[in-house]
């Protein structure tokens, strides 16, 4: 091939990878124009900001949220200039989240201030991209007031219906508990009755626990959650824990790990998870008779776990099951509101700890919990 011939080769060459470049720049271009078209035209507020919280770009569904006139006023902000004070605290974890644990996607509900000064409340969720060398943040912001204020409505009801019920539900426990005990001396009492006897008092308890779970979940909602904290063993929350678990004579409870470990937390509260977790453990694998509790003291925090020999909880239910009101089977007969293992998971990390699930159907489930040292 002479000098000519090699000459057109490279120009042909040249020619066909500037057209794949041309090609592949038009469709980053197309690209680049569907997001700005989505960008701006969307109904909910959209922002990108920097790692430090600076506003970058803005769409006008947000500027018209916050209640300003043009993107100008808003650009170049930060977005806690439009935070309420006890709010900014939200801001501070999506910020650790997203830059310093490089988490791909956050969300967060919390509240703004608008320009007038009223204030909303807003779902955010926000998405790291890089962009030029630099990880920059893509965030949507919802106005969800409206459900917040039905959100309100709905805890306080709860609240007050919950501690109306106390009283009444206390002493009606109380009452049958005592007329029980009466009735088990009397030798030619019918059987069909201390039977009923015997069930309104179980599910008086049943009632009993649910409204108890109805008012630590309004207290919770209002961050009226305190600790009081002591140093206890964990072999004294166990054998108070028993007490507590109706048993009947068909479970046994082996203990396993290091039960002399002294643990430093609120023994009511963890005693409450502890219980909650034994109780779940009866519920949900009746055919188990064997529930194993186990304490580890690990290096910087001990962990306690309860398992069983059920029949285990399907992969897909596993994701939900810390969630309130969250029911695997809402049509079983011993179905609760679904609060336990939500409440349990609250007063867990109130105490700086973490709580999880394991689970393989057909070889049973253990629920486990940490608390640091």
């Amino acid at each position: 091939m002479d000098n000519t011939q090699l000459l057109k080769a490279r120009v042909k060459k040249l020619k066909d990878e500037n057209r794949k470049l041309t090609a592949r720049l038009s469709e980053s271009e197309k690209g680049e124009n569907r997001f700005e078209t989505i960008f701006e035209t969307s109904k909910l507020g959209n922002k990108i900001i920097s790692p430090d919280l600076e506003i970058l770009e803005v769409n006008s569904a947000l500027v018209k949220l916050l209640g300003y006139g043009s993107k100008q006023d808003v650009i170049g902000t930060k977005i806690l200039d439009y935070s309420p004070e006890d709010h900014q605290k939200h801001w501070a974890n999506l910020q650790k989240e997203l830059w310093e644990k490089e988490t791909p996607y956050f969300n967060l509900e919390t509240s703004l201030c608008k320009k007038n000064g009223t204030i909303i409340w807003v779902h955010v969720t926000s998405v790291l991209f890089q962009d030029g060398g630099k990880t920059y943040g893509y965030t949507i912001i919802e106005d969800i007031t409206e459900q917040y204020k039905e959100k309100i409505k709905k805890e306080e009801f709860i609240s007050v219906a919950s501690h109306e019920l106390k009283t009444p539900i206390t002493t009606m426990k109380a009452s049958l508990q005592l007329m029980n005990r009466m009735i088990s001396n009397e030798k030619d009492f019918p059987s069909k009755i201390l039977k009923l006897s015997q069930d309104a008092e179980k599910y008086t308890a049943k009632l009993s626990h649910m409204v108890g779970d109805l008012l630590n979940l309004s207290n919770f909602e209002q961050g009226e959650m305190t600790l009081n904290k002591t140093k206890f063993r964990f072999s004294d929350l166990i054998n108070e824990c028993c007490n507590h678990v109706q048993l009947d004579g068909k479970y046994t409870i082996a203990y396993k790990g290091d039960l002399s470990v002294e643990i430093v937390a609120d023994q009511y509260k963890i005693d409450q998870v502890l219980v909650n977790l034994v109780n779940n453990a009866i519920k949900y694998a009746p055919e188990s008779s064997k529930i194993t509790v186990k304490a580890d003291s690990l290096k910087k925090f001990h962990r306690i776990s309860v398992t069983d020999e059920g029949k285990g909880i399907p992969e897909e239910n596993i994701p939900h099951l810390f969630e309130r009101y969250y029911q695997i089977n809402k049509k079983a007969k011993n179905s609760g509101l679904g609060l336990g293992l939500y409440i349990s998971a609250e007063i867990i990390r109130a105490h700086g700890g973490d709580i999880g699930v394991k689970s393989q159907v057909g070889t049973g489930t253990t629920f486990w919990f940490t608390i640091p040292k």
